[in-house]
């Protein structure tokens, strides 16, 4: 007769599937990258740190088995030219994570080159371990003060607990997740401490759905994801770990690989970017090579750490927090109405219908750049129009209170409001403005059917959702973009004022 399970025994069931699982997916994507890797040790489309990430995935996985493969990428990276672009960062640390790599290789691979240190949290948290790294190894005493002062500004500049910001006022759950995956194994108690508490917010992000990176730049893509994986499986979210893992795996059977945008699993084409319909979400600076590197990378530290799970840390309170999250019993929905660029700002609530990972994206992310020549611009804002449709509404401020989040914003020279309230089982709409335009301009993923079943109420069958307004409620083709691809757009036109109610059942 077996014995009962201890809550201690569950766990470490629990935690040996995740690396188990884990292992098999790092395998697969380091046989897919020794498939793609070119005579020259570079990749079919240019990437900027590939090669390092894939030496340190074959290095670690099997160095003999890939050892040609790791020698070839070795040579590319000590020709490659150091242009401005150069990601000396990503590629210190990928080379830091080569066992048995000589300082003097590493050098000359690196040269003179620059580090890059833009005001963004990731890079900023990958000098800081570049430079333990550096220390652990031998560095001196000023390296050692350059960690001081570097700790010291990512503290004040970028942490605001129970979050790291992506930019300053800028959230993103991807680079939040990096930021913690990266102190999580720290052995200094104050990075642990923050690391903890950053993990206990990525699992409140993604509860049992996993999507971990719903909110802010990078929404849906996968270095995100694997960098949550690991943070959650070290502090014991097994839940949470395995929903993202069930994404994971999913994408891979789709399509063949692991898309670098998990939201759109499209076969990869020939000039993927952020204006290719085909590969929407993206931004100028994405490479499937380097995600698909960087995720074999992470899924083998998940595969092979031999760690204790650390003390599950509880879940954060968000009272103060820019960031809201309401759970009901039907849906799933986040907000951060802060930022600087339309990918930082929700306003219209990220809506995932369901529970667990049944649930799917009704109201998706905002889309990717507009800096570049790309699918998305201040029509894709889900925020009210002029009836021409040509200006768009902004956001001025935001604030919530108890279940509502209270917008004001601005349209041309003339201010207006919107609130969203949040109950159990549905979510209410309301836009207020002085002059009469076209309000919600609501982007409902293109996979959700609709029926309008009168002018002013739109059924969702499949997932058991009614729309109803006060208003004639008109839908568009999907013509406009969010991360996750196609969208169509529910606009009440030529109002002041709107309420939409959006019900899991009949609306009463």
């Amino acid at each position: 007769m077996s014995l009962p399970l201890t809550n201690n025994a569950a766990n470490n069931i629990e935690r040996t599937g995740i690396q188990d699982r884990s292992l098999r997916l790092a395998r697969l994507i380091a046989d897919q990258l020794a498939d793609r890797q070119q005579a020259n040790g570079a990749f079919p489309q240019h990437s900027f740190y590939a090669p390092a990430f894939a030496a340190a995935l074959w290095a670690q996985l099997d160095p003999s088995h890939y050892a040609a493969k790791i020698e070839t990428a070795l040579t590319a990276l000590e020709t490659e030219h150091q242009d401005r672009r150069y990601h000396r960062e990503f590629i210190e640390y990928a080379l830091w994570q080569i066992p048995g790599l000589n300082r003097a290789r590493r050098t000359a691979i690196l040269r003179d080159a620059p580090t890059q240190s833009p005001d963004v949290a990731n890079w900023q948290m990958l000098g800081l371990i570049n430079g333990q790294l550096s220390q652990k190894h031998g560095a001196g005493k000023s390296r050692r003060f350059m960690n001081w002062l570097r700790w010291t500004f990512i503290r004040q500049h970028y942490w605001l607990a129970p979050l790291f910001w992506d930019r300053p006022s800028c959230f993103s759950g991807q680079y939040h997740a990096f930021c913690a995956a990266l102190l999580t194994d720290s052995p200094k108690t104050a990075h642990q401490k923050i690391a903890a508490q950053a993990t206990a917010l990525i699992a409140d992000l993604c509860d049992d759905h996993g999507y971990p990176n719903l909110l802010g730049r990078g929404a849906g893509q996968s270095f995100g994801a694997v960098c949550a994986l690991y943070a959650l499986a070290q502090h014991g979210f097994h839940h949470a770990a395995d929903a993202i893992l069930f994404r994971l795996e999913t994408a891979m059977l789709t399509t063949g690989t692991l898309p670098l945008n998990l939201f759109a699993q499209n076969p990869l084409p020939d000039n993927p970017g952020p204006a290719n319909p085909a590969t929407p979400g993206w931004y100028g600076y994405n490479r499937h090579d380097d995600y698909l590197a960087f995720a074999g990378y992470w899924l083998l530290q998940v595969a092979t750490s031999t760690t204790e799970p650390k003390p599950q840390p509880s879940l954060p309170n968000l009272i103060t927090s820019p960031i809201s999250i309401f759970s009901g019993p039907a849906y799933q929905a986040q907000m951060c109405p802060l930022g600087k660029r339309s990918f930082d700002i929700t306003p219209c609530p990220v809506v995932l219908s369901g529970t667990g990972t049944n649930a799917t994206l009704l109201f998706a992310p905002t889309g990717g750049e507009e800096d570049a020549n790309s699918l998305y611009g201040p029509s894709s804002v889900p925020l009210p129009a002029s009836i021409d449709g040509t200006q768009f509404a902004h956001i001025r401020r935001a604030f919530k209170l108890f279940d509502t989040v209270e917008i004001a914003f601005k349209l041309a020279r003339v201010s207006g409001t919107r609130a969203i309230t949040f109950n159990d089982h549905e979510i209410t709409i309301t836009d207020e403005v002085a002059t009469k335009c076209d309000l919600l301009r609501l982007l409902l993923h293109v996979d959700v059917k609709l029926i309008q079943a009168t002018p002013n109420q739109l059924n969702a069958p499949e997932l058991g959702i009614t729309f109803r307004a006060d208003h004639d409620l008109i839908v568009s083709d999907p013509t406009n973009f969010t991360a996750a691809g196609p969208a169509r757009m529910i606009t009440a036109p030529n109002a002041n004022r709107v309420t939409l109610r959006i019900c899991w059942g009949n609306c009463p």
